[in-house]
């Protein structure tokens, strides 16, 4: 009796777990990659994901590089991209520029893109976004003419950021700048990804 008991109970918990609303859509639909290789082994959500990722975070970069000449509107919507201590950063970064006594100047920077999205979250909330830059400028403008002051070349790099979801806005958004990787003797770096940054929770722990 004991033992009929305990398997009624084991399935009215999976029915319930089942049942159970999941943050996002795709939670249920993340693939174990590298299952069993420890640090290797990652979750990733669908394709159709991950290009909304792709998508949200190519808007943050363009918003943030436009709102380099107009404080204002980067003030006015800078938690519309970014979130956690990213958001917390840049509010810092606009704060120490609105305080200076120095004349005021903006920069911009250019370049090319390669993007790569991995190690997804359990939950599917968050995820880490590889930006391999090159052919990179960044000029340096007077902030109210607009008056360009200096144009130079940078080294390609690579930047890992942290992105989340986020629920309310429906929307990606950059959470964290983990790392900054140089070429190493004009070789492209070799990124080891790791989710230590992604707290492990559900399947994950």
């Amino acid at each position: 009796m004991l033992a009929v008991l305990l398997v009624l109970l084991c399935v009215l918990l999976i029915a319930a777990w089942l049942a159970a609303p999941r943050m996002v859509p795709w939670a249920d639909h993340l693939t174990r990659l590298n299952a069993g290789g420890g640090e290797k082994a990652e979750w990733m959500a669908p394709p159709q994901v991950i290009e909304q990722v792709i998508w949200d975070y190519r808007q943050s970069q363009d918003w943030l590089n436009t709102s380099a000449i107009n404080w204002g509107r980067f003030a006015e919507r800078v938690d519309d991209y970014t979130c956690g201590a990213y958001l917390q950063h840049q509010r810092n970064v606009l704060e120490s520029l609105m305080h200076n006594r120095e004349p005021r100047i903006s920069s911009v920077v250019a370049a090319s893109h390669e993007l790569a999205v991995r190690h997804f979250s359990s939950d599917g909330l968050r995820c880490l976004l590889l930006d391999r830059q090159t052919a990179r400028t960044i000029s340096t403008l007077e902030y109210w003419k607009r008056k360009l002051v200096h144009r130079q070349r940078l080294g390609n790099t690579t930047f890992v950021y942290q992105m989340q979801y986020d629920m309310h806005d429906k929307r990606w958004k950059i959470a964290q700048l983990l790392q900054e990787l140089s070429p190493v003797s004009g070789h492209k770096v070799h990124v080891t990804m790791s989710a230590e940054a992604l707290s492990a929770a559900g399947r994950d722990s």
